[in-house]
This record gives structure tokens, sequence and C-alpha cells, in this order.
């Protein structure tokens, strides 16, 4: 039995302690409240560090690989000169659009550039329907 006086203090778990503890820990037959208990500590911080080194592993590690490059005998057709690109057209803006009132309180919804002679056979329709 220990009989603390004072203040108690934190303790300070290097590295090295934490992850030959987690190794412990790890062991198929050993039960984390036994690890816990026989290192004086809560079994959520065994918990806390297996996620503090897991996420620690998890970041992506930066590798290369060799690469060669080998020409083939169909190369020829990809040493075509890119033609240049064309200039990006213009994004059209939204058409404008008119109304018009005819007989009987319908209404025409057209485009405003719309052919004079289309527009006059779509007012003619309308009026007669």
């Amino acid at each position: 039995m220990e009989i603390l006086t004072g203040v108690e203090r934190r303790r300070d778990w290097s590295d090295d302690e934490k992850l030959s503890i987690l190794q412990e820990a790890a062991d198929p037959d050993a039960k984390i409240a036994d690890v816990a208990r026989r290192h004086d500590i809560k079994p959520q911080q065994i918990y806390t560090w297996r996620r503090k080194f897991a996420a620690e592993q998890a970041e992506p590690k930066v590798s290369f690989l060799p690469v060669a490059l080998i020409a083939t005998e169909s190369s020829e057709g990809a040493e075509r000169p890119v033609p240049a690109d064309k200039p990006a057209a213009k994004r059209s803006a939204r058409p404008m659009r008119i109304e018009i009132g005819c007989k009987g309180g319908r209404v025409l919804k057209v485009e405003a550039n719309i052919a004079p002679d289309v527009l006059k056979e779509l007012i003619r329709s309308v009026e007669e329907a």
C-alpha cells in the first residue's frame, strides 16, 4: 500500500514507457485492467495512449519509387505538335425575355432575339386558341 502525503502530482511518461505498456497490453492473454493495475494507471489511460499512437501512425508517409521512361515504336504519333488552344468562348449572358399580352388575357413569353416572322406566327396561334 502506498500512502501519498501532500499534493498529488501528475506523472510524466516517456513515449518509450508508454509504448512498452501498450506492448504489454497488446498481448492476447493480457487484460487491460491487470496491466493498468501493475503500472498504477487507470485503464482509460491505456486506451488514450493507443488512440494517440494510432493517430500518429495513420499519417501518410511519403515515399518515392523509381520510374523509367521507355520509348516504344509507336511513339512517332505522340510527337505530333499540340494545336494551340482556342481562346475560351465568352460565356453568353442569359438572353433577355419579353412578355407580350395577347387577347383573352393570355401572356406570351419569348426570348428577345426571336425572329420577327416566328413571333408573328406565335402571336396568331396564341390569339386563335
